[in-house]
């Protein structure tokens, strides 16, 4: 009952708020209504407020119509989404794990810089929904602990052997002049006990994906895999690097079309190809680079108006670099962009407008503004690995080796902790 009068005080406080804010069929109609409980993980309590601001946010983020039944579809998905983060949330605690504040404000501020808004515009837009900024921030941290755990208690168990990151590089060289896959995907875990539900959830997630709902954020809402901060992306893959159902799946796709769900190892996934290509000798056999960018971040379908004003504030930056570290220096300078150092990163993973830039750039010299699917970004080669046989290139492989690893084992870890928590859902 602790965690049910914590949550009391951010109740009273805001419910007026939220009762002249939101459209009438999701609004609770009373405080009473409000602290409905809907569902206990072991002593953690999610009240009907709890839940009424996830589906707000789900449904902003992911530009979805606030309709009765575009609410029924999703409700099921996100609670078992919200009974998965309290588990998570309750395991980082037991294992103290902790988390800044100063590190869920980042990660706010760089939320509200990718929507072109100040955190204080970003958080009366989030209010104007009927959205608290307080949910938006309890999820990232929830994310931020987890990622923590699953780093510390579970990264000692993976090993990669030399001769799987051998088999890595051949599969990579074999693979020239095969096609690729830029992939999106939504995974949704299941087990014996759950089959049914959550096929089906998986697949009311694609009727809203087919509807015009923004995969990304579907992905980061839902998408129980560590693919899930990225909004689902995984890169560019091939097919021999996919669960043959899904490999399947994704072969007969053409670019923006939805997948799924299919049964694959673990649960259900929903994907989606963002663009397809023929592997490139060179790119494959280019290993790695040490890259550091601004980025002003825009959306896929970005006015070309929004994607000119970024060019001219890139345009003028471009003169004052003459290296690496000139472009950390004057990142000050290129607010909304951001500056990332990207550090060493395989070619074949950067944007496809990227890669002829990373093979052929002079080092510490600046590219033209480029645009990609991630907004419009400068870009500086600080220095390039010799190849596959490089030990460069092989570290890159094996942190991928190593992350693919990670995520298997996070799995089963959320696994095991749904089999041993007591969970009374009460909708």
């Amino acid at each position: 009952m602790t965690m049910f009068f914590n949550r009391l005080h951010v109740i009273v406080l805001t419910l007026g708020v939220l009762l002249g804010a939101v459209v009438a069929p999701m609004q609770p109609a009373s405080a009473q209504d409000a602290l409905k409980i809907v569902a206990v993980v072991n002593e953690d309590i999610i009240t009907e407020l709890d839940l009424f601001m996830r589906m707000r946010l789900a449904m902003v983020s992911a530009k979805l119509t606030d309709t009765p039944e575009t609410r029924q579809r999703l409700l099921p998905t996100l609670l078992r989404t919200m009974i998965d983060e309290r588990l998570k949330n309750q395991e980082a605690k037991r294992q103290n794990v902790p988390v800044a504040a100063g590190e869920v404000q980042q990660r706010i501020d760089d939320l509200a810089k990718r929507n072109g808004l100040s955190t204080e515009q970003f958080a009366a837009t989030l209010e104007s929904n009927g959205i608290l900024i307080d949910t938006l921030a309890d999820q990232i941290k929830t994310e931020l602990a987890w990622a923590r755990l699953v780093q510390r208690k579970l990264r000692s168990q993976v090993k990669i052997t030399d001769e799987e990151i051998d088999q890595a590089l051949a599969n990579m060289q074999a693979a020239q002049g095969q096609t690729e896959y830029r992939l999106s995907q939504i995974y949704l875990s299941a087990g014996s006990g759950d089959e049914a539900s959550v096929q089906q959830s998986a697949q009311r997630l694609k009727e809203q994906l087919e509807q015009g709902a923004d995969f990304a954020a579907l992905a980061s809402e839902f998408s129980q895999d560590q693919g899930a901060i990225r909004g689902g992306d995984w890169g560019w893959v091939r097919l021999d690097m996919l669960d043959p159902p899904v490999a399947q799946v994704v072969q007969s796709l053409q670019p923006g079309q939805i997948g799924g769900p299919v049964r694959g190892a673990g649960g259900y996934y929903v994907v989606t190809v963002k663009a397809s290509r023929v592997i490139d000798a060179r790119t494959v056999s280019a290993g790695t680079v040490e890259m550091e960018q601004i980025v002003w971040s825009l959306p896929t379908d970005a006015a070309d108006s929004e994607v000119r004003k970024a060019i001219s504030q890139a345009n003028p930056l471009i003169s004052r670099v003459q290296s690496c570290a000139d472009l950390a220096n004057i990142a000050g300078d290129a607010k909304p962009g951001v500056y990332r150092n990207l550090g060493n990163v395989l070619v074949q993973d950067l944007p496809a407008e990227v890669q002829s830039y990373a093979l052929n750039q002079p080092i510490g010299e600046p590219t033209p503004p480029l645009r990609t699917n991630r907004g419009v970004g400068i870009y500086v080669v600080c220095s390039r690995g010799a190849g596959d046989d490089a030990s460069l290139s092989r570290v890159s492989v094996a942190d991928r080796l190593g992350r693919q690893r990670l995520d298997t084992l996070a799995r089963g870890y959320l696994s095991d902790l749904r089999r041993a928590a007591v969970i009374d859902i009460r909708l």
